[in-house]
């Protein structure tokens, strides 16, 4: 029986800790044995569960990076106790998912795996692996191409007092160079089309989706469980597990300013200080992990808008199509490849938001939500999705 280890930050809790679990399930009905290595928290899994390191560990990792910004470069005992275990699982295939988190040291892990001649797949759902600090970038900075350095978003996750990335770019830089047995998968093209121009760009490279659970993600019918809302009301859904400048929040609110009076925002994944200041015409919601929550707020919506720029997939906008809402994106972001005409709109800025509230009344019909869910059905489904990991998984070991 071959054996799978995947990597990653959480365990089914949040979107990669869901995948990895989704992915876990579907190796063992394809025969393999499961484990997920973890370093911050789990929640029931079907896999086998590694706890990397302890709770202390993380804090003094956090507070290390937080002082010197050199974030991936401590927990040195909690990874050297990992690949311990992984010596007694001597597993066919690793994939690793964020591991960043303040809980692995990845250059340790990364030189195992090739010392060991390990088949790794690394699933890219951010930037972290190619940039000197940034697990995100923007448009307006271009250095992670040719190497880090006076990085003017420090304040950002995983934030730092002092700048240390341009030693970051290069530690990373280096190791990657001698990585034959990895394979990177992009979660998006537009994300591939990012790997292209980095200090990955040797590796080979493979774009899987991410895949969305429509036995779960599916239209609405249950007793209403979220109150304080007027369904009435033509309702912009907006979410995020946190919300900040980086992701669009101060972007959420200046779209609110030119909104009809009939018309409100729901944005979820606040803290309670950002719901105590929010103008009326904005409904704010913490952050829950509760499906049938999840599921009424995307299926009463009338549309769902993301105003990250910086999202590599656009799992919660994938999610809401699979309940049959329709998707406004923006331009030029990995929301493209989640719409078409049929089921969404793309904007330059947005400030067209407002503008295409009357059309999306006049298009909001059994059809067109149909329409939605069966765009995420055809080329977003887990099960077709996670399928091609398989598949992956079973070509690297017969290499």
């Amino acid at each position: 029986m071959p054996t799978l280890v995947q990597i990653n930050s959480v365990v089914n809790t949040g979107s990669t800790g869901r995948i990895a679990e989704q992915l876990g399930q579907l190796a063992i009905k394809h025969g393999w044995e499961s484990y997920i290595a973890y370093g911050r928290e789990a929640k029931h899994s079907q896999s086998r569960l590694i706890k990397i390191g302890d709770k202390w560990d993380v804090r003094l990792h956090a507070v290390c990076s937080k002082l010197i910004d050199r974030h991936g470069l401590f927990s040195k005992s909690a990874t050297m106790k990992l690949l311990e275990q992984l010596n007694e699982i001597n597993p066919d295939v690793v994939q690793l998912h964020n591991i960043h988190g303040y809980y692995i040291h990845v250059p340790k892990l990364l030189e195992y795996l090739r010392d060991k001649n390990i088949a790794t797949i690394i699933t890219m759902h951010d930037f972290w692996l190619m940039t000197g600090h940034c697990a995100y970038i923007n448009s307006s900075c271009e250095k992670w191409k040719e190497g880090c350095g006076h990085c003017n978003r420090l304040s950002q996750y995983p934030s730092a007092m002092w700048d240390n990335s341009a030693s970051n770019w290069k530690w990373k830089d280096n190791i990657f160079r001698n990585m034959p047995n990895i394979t990177l998968v992009p979660v998006s093209q537009w994300l591939a089309n990012f790997v292209k121009h980095s200090l990955l760009k040797s590796l080979h490279s493979y774009v899987i989706h991410n895949g969305i659970d429509i036995s779960i993600f599916r239209p609405y019918e249950g007793e209403p469980v979220v109150n304080n809302i007027d369904w009435n009301k033509f309702t912009i859904m907006c979410i995020a597990t946190r919300w900040t400048e980086a992701n669009g929040i101060k972007d959420v609110l200046n779209m609110s300013m030119h909104l009809p009076s009939d018309s409100q925002v729901v944005m979820v994944g606040l803290e309670k200080s950002q719901i105590a200041n929010l103008p009326t015409n904005i409904i704010g919601l913490q952050k829950t992990e509760n499906l049938a929550q999840l599921k009424e707020l995307y299926t009463k919506s009338h549309v769902i808008f993301n105003p990250n720029r910086e999202v590599t997939f656009g799992l919660v906008t994938a999610e809401a199509m699979a309940c049959g809402t329709p998707a406004i994106v923006l331009r030029g972001t990995a929301g493209e490849e989640l719409v078409n005409d049929e089921t969404g709109y793309v904007v330059d800025s947005i400030y067209d938001v407002p503008k295409l509230i009357d059309k999306i009344k006049e298009e909001n019909t059994k059809e067109r939500s149909a329409k939605c869910r069966r765009r995420v059905i055809t080329h977003f489904n887990a099960d077709v999705q996670f399928l091609k990991y398989i598949d992956l998984y079973n070509r690297l070991i017969s290499k």
